[in-house]
């Protein structure tokens, strides 16, 4: 036996890229730590941790499969490599052939790193139709910053006077950040969290306001009312670069303390100490989070209230405030970068049909280059604009889509069905070819741009395998590759494979990949510095207009309310019959996706699907600690059990994903959408809870 050695790498199972020290033994993982070099100090959380249950867990793929069972049965034979290439480029090949390239979509769910191969593969395929899991998350908060401000922005909480900490836990997510808000509260930043839960952050808070859940817009809307009626606007800043003002100011009178109150649940008196807070001479800087606030039917609106804050306090731009992360002029600083955006546009088709959702999510289409993957299951079903014949994918998690009932039934009617993944979820069953993907901790990898830890700092890195793709498990790059061959794409490029395909990203870059395969480390793109507040300021925003609009003309354009209006986000259901709102699509600390479904470690922390509710409401329901309930909406039932707990309010019940025995999607509608993004409305759903009676007390009652 050989001595254990210790090898670099991260962990991808989130975006944080956290540094990890695996230690290998004779070829085979045997520990993990953090690194105490990179930007973390070697902290991990718990799924990093348990990175080696993660590789080793006994449901791999362990080789190419072939369906030949029903569709869902979950019953494959192996085949081999070339057998499975050649079988999937007949397949797309002939669906392009004779009904053209758009009739193939293309979807990636997680991992994101080889996303910008994917998307040219998709290009030089033939189609625009490439879509991701993006589709429901993310790029709605990217959509409202870019309608308003014309980038993306962060907030800047390293130089932060106050922080509006807006649905947002560093305990449980970008956890790199407590040390930075620790170290700006001994400098005196206050923090107000806004959280319909009690967290372990909200406890530490100056004040904390739990807001029901979908109304964040209509509180930010009362700040906004606070701030122009205290005098506690930048009128300067506003009437050089601000577009809008005056039908906003007009708008946000509507939202008293009073009405406020009854929208959002709040008490008056916490509203307006927090308007007070807000209005002394601070620069504040508000978190816009990329799930919570956006998974509603107003989610864009919310977010694009809580930006308005931002620019009528002149704290947009600024330091301390929330910062845009890109240029909006594409010549400033452009010269020496990865090339993402070229890598992918130059093989772009011409022509063509309208991508997946376009006429549905027509703001998306514009402002979003994927197609709507919410509208994905609607277009195979019913063939309009243009029939779906076959769809390819990479990690596809089909229990993610709101009805997803809906997305199975669609997958069992396609023509054609191709899933790589790691492990064998409830979506591969349905399809007809299975590919084996490897973990992080197999495959070469080359990062590039804005990575995890490093999100403000451009920067690229070439990491090494630790460890041989176990079983016949192959990186997603080099299915890529190797299947483009098959396909004989014309893109000499992609055929090379994914080390060619990565020396051409770093050709403008001014790094060598021998540099980066020789240090391994993480090296800052020579000539290319991050954002610096003042920027667009100085230049003009990438809006219509130039400026940072509070009415936004693209939505105008498209027939929506250009101001970020305020409309309720639960749906229409009978309140009387759905007394209770239901949050579903958050994650607990231990979960990501279905990526630990079948781990051990689910089993230590929670191993039974529950849902969260108050002490209240369990007492009026008669639900005591782990007993048996239904949670019914009005699109169908699922059983768990019961969590009383005090970090819930009152008229909510919080159920997490990830728990296929109880699967809170399914009792999500399909069509339950933010008409401008098309998120779905995970977090704000009409629901019952009753509780079951026990099976025996059942049978005693039918005799």
């Amino acid at each position: 036996m050989g001595e254990p050695e210790r090898r670099k790498t991260v962990c991808e199972i989130c975006l944080n890229n956290c540094g990890v020290d695996a230690w290998v033994q004779d070829g085979k993982v045997v520990k993990v730590e953090g690194s105490p070099e990179c930007p973390d100090r070697g902290r991990l959380c718990v799924k990093g941790y348990a990175s080696r249950d993660y590789i080793y867990r006994a449901d791999r793929i362990k080789t190419p499969l072939r369906r030949v069972g029903r569709r869902g049965e979950g019953k494959f034979e192996p085949i081999s490599w070339d057998e499975a290439y050649t079988e999937i480029a007949r397949k797309l090949n002939g669906y392009k052939k004779e009904f053209g390239a758009d009739s193939v979509a293309f979807y990636t769910g997680y991992s994101k790193w080889y996303r910008t191969m994917f998307h040219r593969f998709v290009h030089s395929f033939g189609t625009r139709n490439y879509g991701t899991e993006s589709s429901s998350c993310f790029q709605a908060m990217r959509m409202a910053n870019i309608l308003t401000g014309g980038s993306l922005s962060r907030p800047d909480i390293a130089h932060a006077e106050l922080f509006l900490a807006w649905a947002y836990d560093p305990f449980y997510s970008s956890v790199f950040h407590y040390d930075m808000i620790e170290k700006q509260r001994e400098k005196g930043m206050k923090v107000i969290c806004i959280d319909p839960k009690v967290t372990p952050f909200s406890q530490l808070a100056d004040i904390h306001l739990r807001p029901r859940a979908g109304t964040d817009g209509a509180l930010a809307l009362y700040f906004g009312q606070y701030l122009i009626a205290h005098g506690a606007v930048d009128q300067a800043y506003i009437d050089a670069h601000v577009h809008g003002y005056p039908e906003y100011a007009a708008y946000v009178k509507e939202f008293s303390a009073e009405r406020t109150a009854q929208l959002t649940g709040i008490p008056v008196d916490q509203l307006e100490a927090a308007g007070a807070l807000l209005t002394e001479d601070r620069r504040f800087a508000i978190s816009l989070g990329a799930a919570p606030l956006t998974h509603h039917r107003n989610g864009v609106q919310n977010i694009r209230a809580l930006l308005a804050l931002s620019a009528i306090s002149g704290s947009y731009d600024r330091e301390g405030g929330n910062i845009p992360t890109e240029f909006a002029n594409p010549k400033m600083n452009a010269d020496c970068d990865v090339g993402d955006e070229r890598f992918i546009d130059e093989v772009r088709p011409e022509g063509g049909r309208p991508k997946i959702g376009t006429d549905r999510f027509p703001v998306w289409s514009e402002l979003i280059d994927e197609f709507q993957a919410m509208d994905l299951s609607r277009q195979i079903l019913e063939g309009t604009p243009y029939p779906i014949q076959a769809v390819f994918s990479l990690g596809m998690n089909a229990r993610m889509f709101p009805g997803d009932g809906k997305l199975f039934q669609a997958l069992s009617q396609v023509g054609f069905f191709v899933d790589v993944d790691i492990f064998l979820t409830d979506t591969a069953k349905y399809a007809d070819i299975v590919l084996p993907a490897c973990t992080s901790f197999e495959r070469a990898q080359f990062q590039g741009g804005f990575m995890g830890h490093y999100f403000n700092t451009p920067t690229v890195r070439w990491l090494d395998p630790v460890i041989e793709p176990l079983y016949e498990s192959k990186s997603d790059a080099d299915i890529l590759c190797e299947l483009a061959n098959y396909l004989e794409l014309d893109d000499p490029i992609l055929r090379k494979g994914y080390e060619a395909c990565s020396r051409y990203l770093l050709r403008r870059v001014g790094v060598t990949f021998s540099e980066l395969q020789t240090t391994h480390a993480t090296t800052r793109i020579p000539g290319k510095e991050p954002y610096r507040p003042g920027d667009n300021t100085a230049h003009g925003y990438a809006t219509p207009t130039g400026k940072f609009e509070l009415t936004s003309e693209v939505l105008r354009r498209h027939g929506f309310d250009p101001l970020p209006t305020y409309r309720p986000s639960a749906d229409e259901h009978d309140p009387e019959e759905y007394p209770l709102q239901l949050t579903a699509g958050g994650r607990l600390p231990y979960h990501f996706h279905s990526r630990f479904q079948n781990s051990a470690l689910k089993k230590v922390f929670r191993p039974e699907s529950m849902a969260d509710i108050s002490p209240e409401d369990a007492k009026a329901l008669r639900i005591r600690q782990g007993d048996a309930i239904a949670l019914t909406t009005a699109y169908g039932t699922i059983r768990l059990k019961a969590n009383v707990t005090h970090t819930v309010a009152p008229g909510a019940v919080f159920v997490y994903q990830d728990y296929p025995d109880a699967d809170v999607n399914s009792i999500i509608g399909p069509e339950h959408l933010d008409p401008i993004s098309g998120f779905p409305g995970y977090r704000s759903v009409r629901c019952r809870v009753e509780k079951v009676k026990p099976q025996k007390e059942t049978e005693r009652r039918d005799a």
